[in-house]
């Protein structure tokens, strides 16, 4: 199993912001990807922070870096991020937070010497095409399944839940229309027939977000190729150390 450190390990941060400390944190404990989630401030820089509202309830993109900082200090923006992940060398995958930033996020992107460290996910299609068009080099995960900007969590697992079933069949137009060559997919819609499929297609699964042992297992038992969590060491120990599969079972 492959492992995916979730939001630069700053989920319990406010505004899920992650810091230089919990970056360097993350690398340390030798995960396969760190994810970041980043979004767009005013003048279309690039910074690391999942909320959109920042604690004054101010839209983030409607302030620049400075406002930012006086609200939540310890904000990065993408270059600063960079920096840290240098260090150690970590795969990087950019969760595009808001697909209106998929140009700037795309250019630099772009920029980069090392694409092969760098892949960017969203549930967006037409941000992932952007993507594609301008970073070519860099890849691309969808993430399923596609809910309204602006829909909670308990909206994306009724959506699993409902398209749970159907997704296998469609796994191959989906990833098709972006040149995806991964998935990264809500838990509650992973399924063998789902993980099988992808397969079949050259596709690996990513599952998020995994923070219980029996999710774990659950999603091993599925077949998924990669698992991201908050708490890395915790479920890696929860598998078998030996081979690294589940001892439960996937249903579905």
């Amino acid at each position: 199993m492959r492992w995916i450190a979730h939001a630069g390990l700053a989920a319990g941060r406010p505004g899920g912001t992650p810091t230089r400390h919990t970056l360097a944190g993350a690398a340390l404990r030798k995960v396969d990807w760190l994810e970041i989630d980043v979004r767009c401030v005013a003048d279309g820089t690039p910074v690391l922070r999942h909320d959109q509202l920042l604690p004054s309830h101010r839209p983030l993109r409607q302030a620049d870096l400075h406002e930012v900082r006086h609200e939540d200090p310890d904000v990065l923006t993408l270059d600063e991020a960079a920096e840290v992940l240098d260090a150690g060398a970590v795969p990087t995958l950019v969760d595009l937070k808001d697909a209106r930033d998929a140009e700037a996020v795309a250019r630099w992107l772009a920029a980069r010497p090392d694409p092969d460290a760098w892949a960017v996910c969203t549930d967006d299609p037409q941000a992932l095409r952007v993507a594609r068009d301008r970073a070519p080099a860099v890849q691309r995960w969808r993430s399923l399944p596609r809910v309204a900007p602006g829909r909670g969590e308990g909206a994306r697992r009724i959506a699993a839940c409902a398209l749970r079933s159907l997704l296998p069949a469609r796994l191959e137009r989906l990833a098709a229309e972006v040149g995806a060559v991964a998935l990264s997919v809500d838990r509650w819609a992973v399924t063998p027939a789902l993980c099988a499929a992808a397969h079949r297609h050259g596709l690996e699964v990513a599952a998020w977000t995994c923070n219980s042992a029996a999710a774990a297992r659950r999603m091993s038992a599925c077949g998924v190729d990669l698992i991201t969590t908050d708490l890395v060491d915790e479920m890696r120990s929860s598998l078998d150390p030996q081979d690294g599969t589940a001892t439960g079972r996937c249903e579905g």
